[in-house]
């Protein structure tokens, strides 16, 4: 039988991580499919009238929210795991949640450079492979 690593005195800071985490992916969700291209405060702070902008450029800005978005929910993830290991004890919570973590967020950093034709896209692809490798090695690992 496996022993855990963290006594329960860790329940409250796993909760307080909980929480963050969720609001984290709540975040995410808001950079992945409701923010517009422009906030109001964009708009104010940069003293841009939105109509002069050409429609390619809002569009290169929403595909860079949506690359934020996916890094915020590769970072709730990890909060949620990190969470669920200070509550368990179990490293398992660990493994999972930086495999997907780490897959989610260089995932949508590919997808929106693939979008963009980025002259960097060997390197992206590249992290996102060490990514991918990381996380086939942590989940295929024996006992996780």
């Amino acid at each position: 039988m496996k022993q855990h690593i963290v006594d329960r005195r860790d329940a409250l800071s796993g909760i307080l991580l909980l929480v963050l985490g969720l609001l984290t992916m709540g975040t995410a969700v808001f950079f992945l499919v409701l923010r517009p291209a422009l906030l109001p405060e964009d708009i104010r702070h940069t003293g841009i009238d939105p109509g002069t902008l050409p429609p390619a450029f809002l569009e290169w800005l929403g595909t860079v929210f949506r690359t934020w978005g996916g890094f915020i929910a590769g970072f709730g993830v990890l909060l949620l795991g990190i969470g669920g290991f200070l509550l368990s004890g179990r490293a398992r919570c660990l493994y999972w949640a930086t495999a997907i973590g780490a897959v989610v967020a260089f995932g949508r950093f590919l997808f929106s450079n693939i979008l963009l034709d980025s002259d960097f896209l060997w390197f992206i692809s590249a992290l996102f492979a060490l990514a991918a490798a990381t996380a086939i090695s942590l989940l295929l690992r024996r006992g996780r």
